[in-house]
């Protein structure tokens, strides 16, 4: 704290407000000097030491400790480095985020992760995949727009509004996230957000399909069950081509026609459903969704000089059940009445099956 002097009129020596000077000593301090300038020391006077050296020494000693303490650290990350670079490879449920995402690098710019829970990218009302809008409530819930409209925006969980605040923090991930198709197996290698999901799903070439045959359970991709049905069950079909009419004979009793195309093993079947007004006649192919609308048909029913005719899109069933439906069908059918067939109960129909060239769909 300063100190301050007051003057006073008297004959009294004034106090000084100084310090009085204090000479310090100071400490010694070796001087830097080239090495080359230094006298070199007799063999027998003893090598005196300085402070300053002692201290360079003693730094040298540690950076030679901190030099080794490197390389020891280095040698471990380079072995830690090897072991991250023989993860296993992702599997079908694995998904990819942003590289940013942890401490590992890779020249593609994204990570493989595993997620031990995948449902927690599913709506937890509808339990369907989550999509873009995602709305939340105040007590961070979250669900689908759907469900929020189908809950009249109140909250399943806490009762409180939702589907106003929409949850951007899922919605970044949902759109970061790739995911592999479930037919990974089957040879499909496409890789698309969580959202488009579902919708990728319904379409995939690579859907499992069903043998149509009765009591035959096996499943796989189209190109299999074909080439399956051709191999095990020819015996019950009946082979023709696209473009080409086919003749076919239906006995009183006879439900359905197995077909199967020549070239491309594709099966048809041809359903016939008995009613008091007639027969409900269709055809189906056993193919996943993305064959819907690939194939058109041409069926003709004719007894004497009259005949009926339905030009329509071949349904499409992923399996495909011989038992007939208890209604009648509500889909496009060609009504065959009962004055078209003999007396012996044969239906005689004519048909072309051919493929639609501006559809997409692959085998």
């Amino acid at each position: 704290m300063a100190r301050f002097s007051i003057e006073d009129d008297g004959d009294e020596a004034r106090p000084s407000n100084k310090r009085p000077r204090l000479n310090p000593t100071r400490r010694p301090v070796a001087a830097a000097t080239n090495s080359r300038d230094r006298p070199t020391p007799s063999a027998a006077a003893p090598q005196r030491i300085t402070p300053l050296e002692s201290e360079q020494s003693t730094d040298e000693s540690d950076s030679s400790w901190s030099d080794s303490f490197d390389d020891s650290s280095t040698e471990e990350s380079g072995e830690e480095g090897e072991n991250v670079q023989q993860q296993p490879t992702p599997r079908n449920g694995d998904v990819l985020l942003p590289a940013e995402a942890s401490g590992s690098d890779t020249s593609s710019g994204s990570i493989s992760v595993t997620l031990t829970d995948p449902d927690v990218l599913d709506c937890p009302i509808c339990y369907v995949p989550l999509c873009s809008p995602v709305y939340q409530c105040e007590n961070g819930h979250i669900a689908c727009a759907s469900c929020c409209t189908t809950m009249k925006n109140k909250c399943a969980s806490c009762c409180w509004p939702i589907g106003y605040n929409r949850c951007r923090a899922i919605e970044k991930v949902l759109e970061s996230v790739r995911v592999a198709c479930r037919n990974l197996p089957r040879g499909c290698l496409q890789k698309f957000s969580y959202s488009k999901k579902l919708a990728h799903e319904k379409i995939c070439n690579f859907s499992a399909i069903s043998c149509p045959h009765t009591g035959c359970d096996f499943a796989s991709f189209s190109k299999s069950v074909y080439a399956h049905f051709a191999l095990k069950h020819s015996q019950f079909s009946k082979l023709f081509c696209f473009n080409e009419v086919i003749s076919l004979s239906l006995d009183k009793d006879q439900k359905h026609v197995f077909l199967q195309e020549k070239n491309m093993n594709t099966v048809f079947i041809l359903n016939r459903t008995v009613e008091t007004v007639g027969s409900f006649v269709n055809v189906v192919c056993v193919a996943p969704a993305a064959a819907k609308k690939a194939y058109l048909f041409d069926l003709t029913a004719t007894v004497g000089e009259s005949s009926i005719k339905l030009k329509s899109v071949v349904d499409v069933m992923p399996k495909w059940m011989a038992e007939p439906p208890a209604d009648p069908p509500t889909k496009l059918y060609l009504i065959v009445p009962k004055a078209f067939i003999s007396i012996s109960g044969v239906m005689k129909l004519e048909l072309k099956i051919f493929r639609d060239v501006h559809h997409n769909y692959i085998l």
